[in-house]
C-alpha cells in the first residue's frame, strides 16, 4: 500500500466512513486531504499557529508550505473515488464524480 491507500485504509478499519463502502487503493494524497473528513474549525495549538498562522491545519516542519485546494471539501459517498478519473499533473476531477 502506498502512504494515502494505507491511511485512507486506516480510518475506514477505526469506523470514519460508517457505512460507506470505501475502496483505500482507489485514493490519491489529493482525494484524502479533499475529503470531508478533517475539521476546517480545528482550533489549532499556539505551536502550529505560529510555524503557518495562515492555514487551517498544522504544518510545524518543512522548507515549504503545504497548499492543499479544495482542503476537506468533497462530501463523503459510497465507492468514493473508484470511477473518477484524473489525468496528471493537475489531477481535476470530472464534473459530478
Amino acid at each position: 500500500m502506498v502512504c494515502s491507500s494505507f491511511v485512507t485504509n486506516f480510518l475506514k478499519a477505526g469506523g470514519i466512513f460508517g457505512n460507506l463502502t470505501i475502496n483505500g487503493v482507489e485514493w490519491t494524497p489529493k482525494d484524502l486531504y479533499q475529503a470531508d473528513l478533517w475539521d476546517t474549525n480545528f482550533q489549532r495549538p499556539a505551536a502550529c499557529q505560529q510555524a503557518d498562522p495562515n492555514q487551517p491545519w498544522c504544518q510545524l516542519l518543512g522548507k515549504y508550505r503545504m497548499i492543499l485546494p479544495g482542503y476537506s471539501s468533497i462530501k463523503l459517498y459510497d465507492h468514493m473515488n473508484e470511477h473518477c478519473s484524473a489525468i496528471a499533473p493537475d489531477f481535476i476531477r470530472p464534473d459530478g464524480c
